[in-house]
């Protein structure tokens, strides 16, 4: 008796070892189905899972002839005719909503003793408590890679699975933006809970017309990524044609959608026309975004051949359609601060000079351009006080001029696709050494656009006429700029700026002197 008694418990703790290095529920359920045909050494054993109102069988060990052919519904139903003096049933209480059965066909009546039916269930709490603890961490993984409100991936999901897989696992492949069309504004008119139902609707039906090896991914607050391996052009189209068309007429008859939505999407295929993850999301992007600015409620496919007329006329594209509200705003800070104005006007022109002698690319320099009309359109909520002070500004009126960044942001963000200029625009107050404002950012990490920026402020505030001082001389602001090479400023764009002056290229307007 102590000998069996020893063996049992070797036996159990071997199980509880294997139980703990389980990694997945098969496992554990092929253990625990193994642990309980040698407990009773059956000649047969069947191991269930109810799963919301059914059972299946999840594992199977020996022979079994009564139960060939037998159906879920008639053998828990009663109505199956297998003598249950020959079969054990062992219920396994594995998770809250989800109960196992054991099947065990003809055990020896000899090891049918109540010790050893204490010890089966004790087998079975056993693998309870692992298989929790693994539903625990799986949960707390996709919990870190889901979007709670739509249940989709989430955007560093995304990333991280294109910075492993690309160029690997995934092949050849499709990226389909899903942009929802006005969704700001319905998020302001009917909020958040609204925007929220409206987001699971078009997160369900990407779901319902997507392959079965498709990704979801929310990757902005209005936009999808649909990631599906093994997807031509064609293949792809129809599929975003599908979601297209799914979203417009269904929302007609959704009662918790309080207007009919449409959606524009954008396709890339990789690698036929991107070659790296970057360029594949910016396509992408910029394909959903070429469907709305034609429109709306279509699709749009990124081919090679678009590259060079797409991508430098998009950000020009972008600021040509709200040039009338920049305008605008700008004449409400005129109005305001003539001073602001034409600094604005001179420091997109210096800043712009710069960035076409550093040879930056059409799109990067149009993006100078526009940051450095908007760069200071913040002011405008500074109060007059503070903007015409003639004389030093106290401490705390300074920290109310640098909110002049925040506003500006607030006001850019308005402004429909002009987000692109906001880190030259953010950044424009920082230093070389990490010493500026807002961020602190040091080095390379601030913008490249934000450093050009950061020199033409400097520059023309320094020779421009104030009515609190008198233009600085052209030599004496060369003097300081060289002086705050490596601190305030990037010591080459410096450089480049400098030899601008020298040779002429940027020219102080309304001056004389040296």
């Amino acid at each position: 008796m102590a000998e069996k008694e020893k063996l049992r418990q070797e036996f159990l703790d071997e199980l509880q070892n294997k139980l703990v290095r389980a990694s997945c529920t098969d496992e554990i359920y092929a253990l625990l189905a193994e642990a309980a045909a040698w407990l009773t050494a059956s000649e047969g054993l069947s191991f269930f899972i109810r799963r919301e109102d059914c059972f299946e069988q999840v594992c199977r060990l020996g022979k079994f002839p009564e139960m060939e052919g037998v159906t879920q519904a008639a053998l828990f139903g009663g109505e199956h005719p297998v003598s249950f003096e020959t079969v054990m049933i062992g219920k396994v209480c594995l998770q809250e909503k989800e109960d196992g059965v054991f099947m065990i066909f003809r055990p020896k009546p000899e090891l049918m003793t109540a010790q050893n039916r204490e010890c089966l269930q004790l087998i079975c709490g056993m693998g309870a408590l692992v298989q929790k603890e693994l539903w625990i961490r799986g949960k707390a993984h996709r919990d870190a890679m889901t979007d709670e409100i739509t249940g989709a991936l989430n955007r560093s999901c995304l990333l991280q699975r294109l910075q492993e897989d690309m160029g690997t696992k995934i092949g050849n492949a499709a990226l389909i933006d899903i942009n929802v069309d006005g969704f700001k504004l319905y998020n302001e008119m009917y909020g958040y809970m609204n925007s929220d139902a409206l987001l699971k609707f078009v997160a369900d039906a990407i779901r319902r017309e997507k392959t079965g090896q498709g990704e979801i991914y929310r990757f902005g607050a209005d936009e999808f990524l649909l990631l599906e391996p093994d997807m031509t052009e064609e293949q792809a189209f129809d599929t975003a044609e599908r979601i297209r068309r799914r979203i417009r007429d269904s929302s007609r008859e959704k009662k918790d959608l309080l207007h009919q939505l449409t959606v524009s999407c954008g396709i890339v295929i990789y690698p036929e026309y991107v070659e790296d993850k970057e360029e594949l999301l910016g396509c992408c992007v910029r394909a959903a975004y070429y469907a709305k600015t034609r429109g709306k409620d279509q699709t749009a496919l990124w081919r090679k051949e678009d590259r060079p007329r797409e991508r430098s006329g998009y950000y020009r594209t972008s600021f040509e359609r709200i040039a009338p509200t920049i305008y605008a705003l700008m004449a409400a800070v005129d109005a305001k601060d003539q001073i602001t104005f034409r600094h604005s006007l001179k420091v997109s022109e210096y800043a712009t000079l710069l960035a076409q002698a550093l040879e930056l690319k059409e799109e990067e320099v149009e993006i100078i351009r526009e940051a450095g009309l908007l760069h200071d359109i913040g002011k405008i909520g500074i109060p007059e006080s503070i903007l015409k002070k003639q004389g030093r500004l106290t401490e705390a009126e300074y920290m109310v001029m640098k909110e002049h960044v925040e506003n500006a942001v607030e006001m850019i963000r308005y402004l429909p696709d002009m987000n692109y200029v906001l880190p030259t625009v953010v950044g424009h107050h920082e230093r070389y050494d990490g010493k500026g404002y807002p961020a602190g950012l040091a080095g390379e990490a601030i913008p490249l656009g934000a450093r050009c920026l950061a020199l033409a402020d400097s520059f023309d505030t320094m020779t421009a006429r104030r009515p609190y001082k008198e233009p600085m001389q052209i030599s004496y602001a060369v003097k300081e700029l060289e002086k705050g090479k490596n601190t305030q400023f990037d010591p080459y764009l410096t450089d480049v700026f400098l030899r601008l002056i020298e040779e002429g290229e940027i020219q102080v307007w309304g001056r004389g002197d040296d």
